[in-house]
Formats: structure tokens, C-alpha cells, sequence
């Protein structure tokens, strides 16, 4: 091979590693400077670190350390109302440890002193309230209670099992049998749990349930007074809804029946009472039918209105 040959080859290496060793360094170097670019950018447009929520937070929860976390705002979005560490004292998450919140809370919200409530204040349960709303409390057992599975912040659906033909004031005389004997209505739908026994949240180290004795609900004053009657006239049974809302529950919701009888429910027992419906109109044989020269017997009727949860029903009975 030529001696220039051989020189050029060198002097090519050369230049290459050459190259590749100013790269390195200059990557190198850019690496270095960014942090302290985005340091300067930080300065420039201004960023305070302000207390958020770690986590979604019910009304009623006892808030702890874990459920705050510090998160950098520029400072043109705070609110006078966010807590912020460098304002903070010694102890920032003093003002908001062992309290309670108020509302619901979303994960990364700014906490505020509007959001929470502390322990023991007078008016907890009224400050978990909606505006314009009651609370009524009912019994429960594990049968009307689900078991124990209703929790704070549920959701239920209130049924009113009664005997109707002791709320109809029926005679015992007058065609009982006919008529059915127990009915389960539907007297509200979707009303929020606010506390089970005393406490606004699940206690610690219980399992799924707890062991119920009463239930308080999130009501309106009408559906309050509706509560307190329907629980004169029969026995309430609260069944745990669930916490999907769509098209599909609401549609569930408009078809389902406002009241289920006995007869509805059995066709056996329908089929040996005759199979003459709840709301079908019959009669009953006058004393007529015992005399001899009565041609045809004289039939009297007598209608009771019922009003089951605002639907009102018409009962025939024979006289």
C-alpha cells in the first residue's frame, strides 16, 4: 500500500475519534446545565408548595398523615385559603391531623380550613349534611340491615313490609281471605347513609360490615315524615345499593314496581284464593240469600282507598 494511503487512514481515525470525544462532552455538559435551567425557571415564574389530599376523602373521614402530601402550584393559582409549607409553623399538618372532613375531598385538592371540621365540635352531623337536608335514624337488625354490610356514605333503597288487611281495617267478617295479607312497597329510593350506630365512618380493624343497631339517613323533611309514618305502619327493610350510577340503574329504577303482594308473588296462593286479583271488584252474599223466597241474592259493595307511598289503590269489599 502507498505511504499516503496509509496517512490519510490515520489522519481520518483521528478525526473521528476526535469528534465523537467533543460530543460526549457536550452532551455532558447540556445534561449538567438543564437542572439548573429548570431551578432558574422555577425562581422566574414563581412556585409555592401547598398541602393536598394523598387520596379521595369521604365526608366524615378522620383524616391522618398519610392523607396529605405536599405539591408544587405557581403561585398565580393560590388561593389565600391553601395552607402552604413555606407559611407553614414547626408542625403544618397540625391544623388538619384527627380531623374530620366536611365534603368530599379529591385526590390532589388543595386542603382547606372550609373542608374539615374537628373532632367533638358541636354540629358534626349537621356540617356533613347537603344544604337543606335531615337526618332520620331507624332500627335495624341484620335482616333489615343487610346484614351489617351498610356503611356511611352508602347508598340504600327503603321498603315498608306491612300487613294490609289489618292497615285496611279489614273485618274479619267481610272477605279477608280474599284479599292479600302482606305487601312490600318501595317508600324512597338512592338516600345516602350519613352514620351506622354513631360513627360517620367505618371504624378501624372491623371487617367488611358492622354490627348495626340503628341507621342514619340524608333525607328531605317530606321523605323524613314519610320515614316516621311508615314506621308506625310496618316494618323497614333498607337494601344496599350499588355505587355505579347509569343509564342502565336508572331504567331499573323507572320499571320497578312501587308495591309486590303476596299474590303477585305467589302464583299458588293466587290460584287457591280464586285467582281474583288484589284490585279486582267482588261480592259478597246479602242475608237475602239464606231466605227462601228471595229471587236473587242482594250484593252491597264497599270500596277502601289505600294509599301505598303516594300510589293509591282502590280494595272492593263485599258488605
Amino acid at each position: 500500500m502507498r505511504p499516503i494511503v496509509l496517512v490519510l487512514i490515520v489522519v481520518a481515525l483521528g478525526a473521528a475519534i476526535l469528534t465523537a470525544f467533543l460530543a460526549t462532552r457536550f452532551l455532558a455538559s447540556v445534561q449538567q446545565q438543564q437542572p439548573a435551567q429548570t431551578a432558574e425557571q422555577a425562581v422566574v415564574t414563581g412556585v409555592e408548595e401547598v398541602l393536598v389530599a394523598a387520596r379521595d376523602i369521604n365526608p366524615g373521614d378522620v383524616l391522618v398523615d398519610t392523607d396529605f402530601r405536599w405539591e408544587q402550584w405557581p403561585k398565580a393559582a393560590i388561593d389565600p385559603r391553601f395552607t402552604l409549607k413555606s407559611a407553614a409553623g414547626e408542625d403544618p399538618l397540625a391544623p388538619f391531623r384527627d380531623t374530620m372532613a366536611r365534603r368530599a375531598i379529591m385526590t390532589g385538592e388543595p386542603m382547606a380550613a372550609t373542608a374539615i371540621v374537628k373532632q367533638g365540635d358541636a354540629g358534626i352531623t349537621s356540617a356533613v349534611l347537603a344544604p337543606g337536608m335531615r337526618s332520620v335514624t331507624i332500627d335495624v337488625s341484620p335482616r333489615t340491615g343487610a346484614a351489617g354490610l351498610i356503611l356511611p356514605n352508602d347508598h340504600v333503597d327503603i321498603f315498608l313490609v306491612s300487613n294490609i288487611r289489618d292497615m285496611a281495617r279489614v273485618p274479619e267478617d267481610v272477605g279477608r281471605d280474599i284479599l292479600s295479607q302482606t305487601a312490600v312497597e318501595a317508600i324512597m329510593r338512592d338516600i345516602k347513609v350519613v352514620a351506622v350506630n354513631q360513627s360517620l365512618t367505618r371504624p378501624e380493624g372491623t371487617g367488611p360490615g358492622i354490627n348495626a343497631q340503628t341507621v342514619t339517613m340524608e333525607v328531605t323533611s317530606e321523605q323524613a315524615q314519610k320515614v316516621l309514618v311508615a314506621s308506625q305502619m310496618g316494618q323497614i327493610v333498607l337494601a344496599l345499593r350499588s355505587w355505579a350510577r347509569n343509564d342502565a340503574a336508572a331504567e331499573a329504577d323507572a320499571k320497578a314496581p312501587l308495591f309486590v303482594t303476596d299474590r303477585s308473588t305467589s302464583k299458588v296462593l293466587d290460584d287457591l284464593m280464586g285467582g281474583v286479583g288484589d284490585q279486582e271488584m267482588f261480592q259478597m252474599p246479602s242475608e237475602n240469600d239464606h231466605q227462601e223466597t228471595s229471587p236473587a241474592p242482594k250484593v252491597a259493595t264497599q270500596s277502601i282507598r289505600i294509599n301505598r307511598g303516594g300510589a293509591v289503590t282502590v280494595e272492593s269489599l263485599g258488605q
